[in-house]
């Protein structure tokens, strides 16, 4: 199952490393974060041209993830609710 988490903006050379991952984590909170990486769950990153800053040197990331549907995924979403859209 597909699961969107949020968006943020970061610049194009953030893209592919672990300032990315900061970004990332920085917008969909340090304990949702943590508990995608420790269930192995598939980060989907969609990056656009930003639409309020500069678009050649920000990106938009729609941050998502792919988890199996699992009585783990299940507890994730109700429990994070309030982000999962």
């Amino acid at each position: 199952m597909k699961v969107y988490l949020g968006s943020c903006d970061y610049k194009w050379t953030h893209k592919g490393t672990n300032l990315e991952q900061m970004w990332i984590m920085r917008e969909i909170g340090t304990e949702t974060y943590k508990q995608v990486e420790e269930n192995n769950w598939k980060w989907l990153l969609e990056h656009t041209a930003s639409p309020t800053l500069p678009p050649d040197i920000y990106c938009c990331c729609n941050v998502s993830v792919e988890m199996p549907d699992t009585k783990e995924a299940t507890h994730f979403i109700l429990k994070h609710s309030e982000k999962v859209t």
